[in-house]
């Protein structure tokens, strides 16, 4: 316990001495050895200095000449004290001063001020340690400035990203990028030049230009190539042309007039050692890149570059879909041209000629007396009946009329009734389109697979219940017809060169050709579920 008291006593008195200000501990190392000084002399002048004295003096006169030793001591004393204040006032000056400085310059930069700087005084230790704190500051201030130009090229290159990511036309891509540049660089006017996609030749396009007039922009194209001539060299399809400095000679007629440079900074963009494009952008004569500049120039080409291609190939998509359309939407149409022909023929020919045929036989019937041949009539008469009300209502399947007038949910309702009610199944529709309409070949496609599988589940699920759902997703419809039927049994899969399952073929194609999927889930005893999901975009939906 005592050790500790003792450890514990040590530590505080450290504690206490290391607090203690500088120029106090400056003021007790100036002043203690003269007190202790003049303490001695007055000490030894007392009792020394007596004993002494008193072989030589009387007592009377060793008194007398203690007195006056005495007054002698303090008074060197005092003004060796006041010298010693003096002098430590003015050493304090030169020591300290420089010190609380270092200390006010060190409070300023951690708040941010990086423009103070410590005043080297001397060229002792002190004005060492002043000098090192100011390199300090120095490189604080380069790797700030470093740290910040690198923030802001990333942020350039992230702008940049986030365009492409948002999905822009590839005139406005261009827009940003070029504006990302210019803004990058501290330039204010620049263009980029693009292999036109449309031309196999090698005929380049001003495909975006920015802080130019129009007069100018006009100097930039030429009639056969589509691009100023002085970028004919650097737009050869060469993986070794550099991002460098050019002057453009078109340009110098007209900088006087608009007051633009005729220097330009040229970025090539290349794709696979192809030269797809360059950026442009004008600058003063005395422009010079740095490392830094060619770095990040270079990241953003071929940043660029890699956008420009995914644009050019969705460009490329959406025309071939838009084609797919088209031919998707010709090919129903046909379909159901040919449809619309055959119904008109079973109910213009084939329904006529057997109306025909049924009056006929009713009026042979009448004029055939009672017996076995009457009774032979009659069938014939209930057959041909029959026949003619089938005849019908396949027309009417082949070209319904209220999918054309009502729509895809009025015409599910009226499929499902017609087919089903005759059959004693049970069946539940849950449609929410809320009467809106579908593109004619999504409507079209939709309800052949629906008639088509409640064609299979009449004839072959030996079913007790069947429901219907047709759901509007977000961009998709969804369509979907459930059995409690015997089911397939074993694993299912659609294969197109199976011709006992030709129906499910031609829905799984329908499904495919709208750029959506057709799924089957079976078991057996336990039922069918048809799934169809068609993408649909929002705008189209009226």
């Amino acid at each position: 316990m005592q050790k500790v008291n003792k450890s514990s006593l040590r530590y505080n008195f450290k504690e206490i001495l290391f607090s203690v200000p500088v120029r106090i501990k400056i003021v007790g190392i100036m002043m203690l050895p003269i007190l202790i000084l003049g303490i001695s002399l007055n000490y030894w002048v007392r009792t020394g200095l007596s004993d002494w004295l008193s072989y030589l003096l009387s007592d009377e006169r060793v008194r007398i000449a203690m007195e006056a030793g005495s007054r002698s001591v303090v008074l060197v004393t005092a003004l060796s004290t006041v010298m010693s204040i003096l002098f430590t006032f003015l050493l304090m000056l030169t020591l300290t001063k420089p010190l609380l400085e270092l200390r006010q310059v060190a409070l300023k930069v951690a708040e941010g001020d990086l423009e103070s700087r410590a005043h080297v005084r001397t060229r002792d230790e002190i004005g060492e340690v002043a000098e090192s704190v100011n390199q300090m500051i120095d490189h604080l201030v380069s790797s700030q400035q470093r740290l910040e130009r690198t923030n802001r090229r990333l942020e350039a290159i992230n702008r940049i990203a986030i365009a492409a990511g948002r999905g822009l036309e590839l005139k406005d891509l261009l827009g940003v990028s070029l504006q990302t540049v210019l803004e990058e660089m501290r330039f204010e006017s620049g263009w980029i030049y693009l292999k036109d996609q449309n031309d196999h030749s090698s005929k380049f396009v001003l495909a975006c230009a920015i802080g130019l007039p129009k007069r100018v922009e006009a100097h930039l194209l030429d009639a056969n190539k589509g691009l100023c001539t002085c970028d004919e060299n650097i737009l050869i399809d060469d993986a070794n042309t550099q991002i460098n400095v050019h002057q453009c000679a078109s340009l110098e007629s007209l900088a006087l007039q608009y007051n633009i440079p005729t220097q330009y900074v040229s970025v090539p963009l290349d794709l696979d050692d192809r030269r797809i494009g360059i950026i442009n952008m004008l600058c003063s004569k005395d422009h010079v890149l740095s490392e830094n500049d060619l770095e990040v120039l270079g990241i953003i080409s071929q940043q660029l570059s890699d956008y420009i291609e995914n644009a050019w190939l969705q460009i490329s998509l959406r025309e071939k879909e838009a084609t797919r359309q088209v031919l998707l939407s010709a090919l129903v149409k046909a379909q159901e041209d040919e449809r619309a022909r055959l119904a008109r023929e079973l109910h213009d020919d084939a329904g006529q000629q057997l109306t025909s045929l049924l009056v006929h036989l009713k009026a042979f019937e009448k004029l055939t007396p009672e017996g076995e041949l009457r009774e032979k009539v009659a069938n014939l008469c209930q057959t041909t009946s029959g026949t003619i009300e089938r005849v019908r209502s396949l027309s009417h399947r082949l070209r319904p009329a209220v999918l054309e007038e009502l729509g895809l949910e009025a015409a599910l309702r009226t499929l499902a009734g017609e087919m089903l009610v005759t059959t004693d199944l049970d069946f539940e529709c849950n449609l929410n389109l809320d009467d809106r309409r579908l593109p004619f070949e999504i409507e079209t496609s939709l309800y052949r697979i629906a008639q088509e599988s409640l064609t299979n589940i009449v004839n072959h699920a030996e079913a007790q219940c069947v429901t219907i759902e047709l759901l509007h997703l977000p961009y998709a419809v969804s369509l979907q017809i459930k059995d409690d039927g015997r089911g397939f049994g074993g694993q299912f899969s659609v294969s197109k060169s199976d011709q006992q399952r030709l129906g499910l073929i031609s829905m799984q194609e329908r499904a495919e050709m709208l750029g959506g999927y057709f799924l089957i889930e079976t078991s057996r005893d336990l039922g069918t579920s048809v799934q169809v999901r068609i993408p649909v975009l929002p705008e189209v939906i009226e």
